[in-house]
């Protein structure tokens, strides 16, 4: 800051002091607000005080407005909702100044935006807006993304997102009422975590595409924004239009008054970078679903199921769709067939192949089904808590053949299948190998796991980024990451919620949370003289203790190292006939449209 902008610091905040103290109410309570406000001043740089000053000249101004500030004006706008946040108290942490700096900074910038679609999910516009872009959630974002992205790039997305927001709102919390008491309070915080109103991609798109409110209004009623991550998407299209529609001339207008926070040259029209949007591509890559039937004890009422989208996936989800295109390409081999055997076609062929295709379809559409719940059926028998299934790739095997080199002697993948499935135990993990009553193929115990991650992979040139479950292993003076892509997991005892909208971070929660498990006594056991062990085994597993030469240590490597008999998993051998008829069936429909044609010409002739 130069000597000229400093000098009109100084003034505008001796302006400002002096308009504070005007509005100072009396009592101990006005005094304290003043302090607040006063010492407040002194933090904020040239910027924001010109936009107070802009804000303070308007007919219209919030400051003045007891909506924001307790009571109306200056003192009680910067005192209590800012400045108040600066020291710790019972009910929230201590906030730094820079982020209270950001916050009131988007407040002046954006105040049309929040006039017009209201203040309840503009601070959430905000963040998501920040996500999508790649910024970050502590900085302003008027600040970071004019010049990044442009002041009118930025003015188009937040106004977006709010107008989403706002909307998708009074859709997830429609049934919400006062009757329901402070469970109310736990729903509403569900509600506002079930909008999802700006993602990367959809961001990429308005950056592109630049749509009027009507068309995407038009797409949300398609289900086309499904595809860029948005949900809810069945909402009140008048409502969204009317939303959309408030700003949507004025926006130049708005924007055009910070043109030179912009860019320079052709910047403004980038669009965001690949490691942006995260958390939401973590979220629309894995589906949750409660475990099916009726359940008949807490633990199943309280489990949920966690799958990675994949083809697979999404051939159950469209199975309607697949049986119909089925149909249809066995009509298209059937008369292939037929005109090469020289059959002459009837209606009951055509039928009979339409048939044969649909049930190839159904077929492979419970085949699907089967594999994905036989593994949810044999991990309620293998842990109450949770368990993982990964593939099995290079990156993991790597790493085990470091530790474990034994396991591949005259075996190229140490035994293990293509699906790794993992069990939590309460004293570690268990890598359990081939078969329908497979063996304990790797043992690791919590002391020798410290922390569980989830690195992050480079973006995928063709389908959807791998997210791995990375065990971080030391033992014997060897330090390795034992990661691999997660495909499925049984998770129970978790807020669905939380599952649903940070899955990754949910199942590592949850890990790090069943580490503590072998620091208590197990259950049933009796308490007398574990007290001791128990802070020790803490001490341990936090690591503020060395493991090394401890009686825990040769205990984890004796648990490790135990022989173990093979696990038996519930309903494996059923499954696995099950899903040799669904194959033999959907073969034999295949090779039928196929093959009937020249039988029947051969039959005829």
């Amino acid at each position: 800051m130069d000597g000229d902008e400093q000098a009109e610091r100084s003034t505008a905040v001796e302006r400002l002091r002096g308009v504070a103290r005007a509005d100072a109410r009396d009592g101990v309570e006005g005094t304290l607000e003043l302090q607040r406000a006063l010492e407040f001043l002194e933090k904020l740089d040239l910027r924001i005080l010109r936009e107070i000053e802009r804000e303070l000249a308007r007919p219209d101004n919030m400051i003045a407005s007891p909506a924001l500030g307790a009571h109306g004006g200056l003192t009680a706008f910067l005192g209590t909702r800012y400045a108040a946040a600066f020291p710790a108290s019972r009910y929230h942490p201590s906030t730094p100044v820079p982020q209270i700096r950001a916050r009131l900074l988007d407040t002046l910038v954006f105040r049309e935006i929040r006039i017009a679609h209201g203040g309840t999910m503009f601070d959430r516009s905000v963040r998501g807006v920040q996500g999508a872009l790649g910024l970050s959630p502590r900085d302003s974002l008027a600040d970071t993304g004019f010049p990044e992205y442009g002041a009118p790039s930025v003015f188009l997305l937040l106004d977006v997102a709010a107008s989403f927001a706002t909307v998708q709102l009074s859709r997830t919390s429609a049934h919400i009422t006062a009757s329901m008491g402070y469970s109310g309070m736990d729903a509403y915080a569900d509600a506002l975590d079930a909008c999802h109103f700006m993602t990367t991609p959809f961001a990429k798109h308005l950056l592109r595409s630049r749509p009027d409110p009507g068309k995407l209004v038009a797409m949300a009623a398609r289900g086309r924004l499904d595809g860029f991550g948005i949900s809810p998407t069945d909402i009140d299209g008048d409502r969204l239009l009317a939303e959309l529609s408030k700003l949507r001339d004025r926006l130049p207008e708005l924007s055009g008054a910070y043109s030179t926070w912009g860019p320079t040259g052709n910047a403004g029209r980038r669009q965001p970078p690949d490691t942006a949007g995260r958390e939401d591509e973590i979220r629309t890559s894995f589906v949750v679903s409660r475990r099916p039937g009726r359940p008949r004890t807490a633990g199943e009422a309280e489990q949920n199921h966690l799958s990675r989208r994949s083809w697979a996936l999404l051939v159950q989800e469209h199975r309607t769709q697949l049986a119909t295109v089925l149909a249809v390409a066995a009509i298209a081999v059937f008369w292939w067939s037929a005109r090469a055997a020289s059959l002459e076609l009837s209606g009951r062929l055509i039928a009979l192949a339409a048939v044969m295709g649909a049930v190839a379809g159904a077929a492979l559409v419970a085949l699907l089904d089967s594999r994905a719940q036989a593994f949810f059926r044999a991990a309620e028998g293998l842990s109450m808590y949770m368990v993982l299934q990964g593939r099995r790739d290079a990156q993991f095997l790597g790493p085990l053949l470091t530790l474990r080199p034994d396991l591949f002697a005259g075996a190229r993948h140490a035994g293990l299948p293509r699906l790794v499935t993992v069990v939590v135990e309460r004293n570690g993990v268990l890598f359990l190998g081939r078969g329908t009553c497979p063996p304990v193929v790797a043992a690791f115990h919590w002391l020798h796991v410290p922390p569980i991650t989830a690195p992050e992979d480079p973006p995928a040139r063709l389908g959807r980024r791998k997210h791995r479950v990375a065990f971080d292993v030391r033992r014997d003076g060897t330090e390795v990451v034992l990661g691999f892509p997660l495909e499925r997991a049984k998770v129970a005892w978790t807020q669905r919620s939380y599952l649903e909208n940070k899955p990754l971070e949910a199942v590592l929660a949850l890990l790090q949370g069943l580490r503590h498990t072998w620091a208590l006594s197990p259950l049933g056991a009796p308490n007398g003289g574990e007290d001791v062990d128990t802070s020790e085994r803490l001490r341990l597993l936090s690591g503020a203790e060395p493991v090394a030469g401890t009686r825990w240590e040769q205990e984890a490597l004796d648990w490790e190292s135990g022989p173990r008999p093979p696990l038996e998993l519930a309903g494996a051998a059923a499954a696995r006939r099950e899903q040799l008829v669904l194959g033999v069936v959907a073969v034999l429909m295949a090779l039928g449209c196929v093959l009937v044609p020249p039988l029947l010409a051969l039959l005829a002739n």
